[in-house]
């Protein structure tokens, strides 16, 4: 039997054209691909590659290749995640298997239950191949979309989309496949290289009720593409660059504003050679969000009251642990009037779309915030890579200066070791000096800021 015929077994009457017309265009992308795919490999990874949550993943290197070929775009709205232990729903798998063969849109509707799924065009498009055929037989009028995948189900339609990849009468593979349903595709994608099992070395299970997760569909696909896995230098250790805290007065308003603040920011990665900006992340204070009105500066005047008052607390406190770090300060806007809750000059207010603190992940590992509260402090810790250099502080009210402690000076060759100056007084002219030296080599920066108070 060929594999026509085997198809044309598996539709209902009127879809095998249809079908034969998206395999045969399957078909030639595939090869298209293969062709590629040596060029698409072949530019370099960053260390820990695209994605941060699958360093040390043995899917890694197929999960790169997927994502180089656009198969994939992550897990979340920023694409720097890919979730791979994630589970794979069926909305997901359509997805994923149109991309793969870059199957064109049709406007026929084949299911009822997936008008509010964001994977509906991908599902229609693997239906018209013939990919699926839903999920409740014999209607087959629903395609389950938020339904789990199971291994056994994953074969089937993997063995669907690459039909030039499958023999007729595989032997078999698995010893806890019998009398499954699915049994003859997963024989089939075992033959083609598809599959390994899942219990190395012996690889004589299939475990084919278990669901699928996402790293298993990289290398899914990887080998049916016959793409090659494109494992990235590794990332260089995570940890603490830099914590920074500051105080205030408990119970007022401004303190809900500032708390609030921090717990939005917390858990933000900053990816290599991404510029950070408040204002993006944060968005506007408003009431809506559970801003309240307080206090803030104007002219180095107290003024009252606007939705959001004080955060400017938070401001400081993470541009402080940015400009102990090492990394590229963006922004530079000290208050108009000098605040002892504040370091003289090592600080920054804030005013949403006019005023936004930003800095620049400058190094090749990524960073992460976090940030912390108390009902009388807040703080911000920095995690990432500066060579080992790593440092803490912290501004005790009414001084003039902050307290800053050198936890680890780190390598000579590889730390960026930051000290700083500041000189003159408020009111009036203020003189910031950062340097930042690395193997003996230092740079240095400097900022002017008056107070009028």
């Amino acid at each position: 039997m060929t594999w026509v015929q085997s198809l044309n077994s598996d539709l209902p009457p009127g879809r095998l054209t249809s079908v034969l017309r998206r395999t045969l265009l399957g078909t030639i992308v595939a090869l298209v691909v293969l062709g590629l795919a040596s060029v698409a490999q072949a530019e370099e990874l960053p260390p820990g590659g695209t994605f941060i949550d699958d360093d040390g993943s043995v899917h890694e290197g197929d999960i790169e290749a997927i994502a180089a070929e656009g198969i994939t775009t992550g897990c979340d709205s920023r694409g720097i995640r890919f979730c791979p232990r994630g589970v794979v729903d069926r909305g997901q798998i359509a997805a994923f298997i149109r991309r793969a063969l870059d199957l064109p849109s049709t406007e026929v509707d084949y299911f009822t239950d997936d008008n509010n799924s964001i994977f509906e065009n991908d599902i229609n498009a693997i239906a018209e191949a013939g990919i699926t055929n839903g999920c409740n037989p014999p209607d087959n009028d629903r395609y389950c979309p938020n339904g789990l995948v199971h291994r056994d189900e994953m074969a089937s339609m993997m063995a669907r989309a690459f039909p030039w990849l499958m023999t007729d009468n595989p032997p078999d593979q698995f010893i806890d496949d019998e009398t499954n349903i699915h049994e003859l595709n997963i024989n089939k994608i075992a033959e083609a290289g598809i599959t390994k099992g899942c219990n190395p070395p012996a690889n004589d299970w299939y475990c084919p009720r278990d669901l699928v997760t996402r790293d298993q569909i990289a290398s899914f696909f990887t080998r049916a593409l016959g793409l090659e896995p494109n494992v990235p230098p590794p990332q260089k250790p995570i940890e603490r660059v830099s914590r920074f805290t500051t105080f205030f007065n408990c119970c007022e308003d401004r303190v809900t504003n500032i708390r609030l603040m921090a717990r939005t920011i917390d858990g933000y990665v900053v990816m290599p050679g991404e510029e950070f900006s408040l204002d993006s992340v944060v968005g506007p204070t408003t009431e809506a969000k559970g801003y309240l009105p307080a206090g803030y500066l104007i002219n180095g005047e107290g003024a009252c009251c606007v939705p959001g008052g004080g955060v400017s607390q938070f401001g400081t406190t993470i541009f402080n642990a940015v400009f102990w770090a090492g990394y590229d300060v963006g922004t530079f806007r000290p208050h108009t009037g000098w605040l002892s809750r504040y370091p003289l000059g090592i600080e920054h207010t804030l005013i949403y779309n006019s005023i936004d603190f930003r800095f620049t992940n400058d190094t090749t590992t990524p960073i992460y915030i976090e940030t912390s509260s108390t009902s009388t402090s807040v703080t911000v810790e920095l995690w990432g890579n500066q060579g080992d250099w790593q440092v803490v502080g912290h501004h005790p009210r009414g001084n003039r200066s902050s307290v800053i402690s050198v936890i680890d000076a780190g390598s000579w060759s590889e730390a960026k070791r930051v000290s700083a100056t500041v000189t003159g007084n408020a009111p009036g002219q203020v003189k910031v000096v950062r340097k930042l030296t690395t193997a003996g080599v230092t740079t240095t920066e400097t900022w002017w800021w008056t107070y009028v108070s």
